[in-house]
């Protein structure tokens, strides 16, 4: 992504951001390799792309109306998550325990 287009270097930008810049390169390595330049995806749709391959972005729902027409619904944060502190982490663990085992193993040390 040498080039000095405006929409190249705002797709630069906002992957920089988002922490997906290496796997775009990879990415485009890869199809220069296979010769997939004939996809036609926009700078929007590559960024979208992009987002869900790393994890920014969430389907949240995906609805079909009465004309087949099927609407996706995406959510995400730009903002970077902070590292989860060692407490976070051991709660993420213990959270998804039943209670008297937590307990048992609470009273079980002391």
């Amino acid at each position: 992504m040498s080039s000095k287009d405006p929409m190249d270097l705002l797709l630069k930008t906002v992957m920089e951001q988002l922490g997906v810049k290496e796997d775009y390169e990879k990415i485009n390595k890869t199809c220069k390799n296979r010769n997939c330049n004939n996809l036609n995806l926009t700078p929007g749709q590559i960024l979208v792309i992009l987002a869900l391959l790393a994890g920014v972005l969430e389907v949240e729902s995906v609805t079909i109306d009465k004309d087949q027409g099927v609407d996706i619904v995406l959510t995400g944060s730009l903002k970077r998550p902070k590292a989860k502190t060692q407490l976070e982490k051991i709660m993420d663990q213990v959270g998804c325990l039943p209670f008297d085992q937590v307990m048992k193993n609470i009273l079980g040390r002391y």
